[in-house]
């Protein structure tokens, strides 16, 4: 969604594909992209094949059993993932599977630590993953400073 609502601002029409029944995420960017009279969402459709010879032209969907064409001049590919987190049955995570973390990148267990697009922290890129792994491995030795282990 997040890509949708990017691409909104400069794009004159916008399909968002979505193979699950109804759009999850955001309530918010939900709503937003809901008000845009330029966004067409396609709930339950998959992407058969981008057409084109040199660019792209159209994309073929199927939704409802049948296939159709839906001209466009470019295609942005955004796959939503649900996190690997099955490992971490021990920590709190919320309604997607995200491991939830404090600022510090603790978990509801003392001493461990989690950062990146498994956690709940916002904004899936992998600056932001990385830098949530440098504060964790910082939030991970302090904790070990701090609880000399012999």
């Amino acid at each position: 969604m997040d890509a949708a609502i990017q691409l909104m601002r400069i794009a004159q029409k916008v399909y968002l594909i979505n193979i699950t029944p109804q759009l999850n995420g955001d309530p918010i960017m939900q709503e937003q992209i809901s008000a845009n009279p330029n966004v067409t969402v396609f709930n339950n459709t998959q992407v058969r094949e981008i057409l084109g010879e040199r660019f792209v032209n159209a994309i073929k969907i199927k939704r409802d059993n049948r296939e159709e064409n839906i001209a466009v001049s470019g295609v942005f590919v955004e796959i939503g993932l649900l996190p690997n987190s099955d490992f971490a049955g021990m920590l709190d995570r919320n309604e997607f599977g995200e491991i939830k973390v404090n600022l510090r990148n603790e978990t509801n267990i003392p001493g461990i630590f989690a950062a990146g697009d498994v956690t709940d922290v916002p904004e899936k890129q992998i600056v932001i993953a990385a830098g949530e792994g440098a504060k964790a491995a910082l939030s991970a030795f302090r904790f070990l400073i701090q609880h000399k282990f012999d």
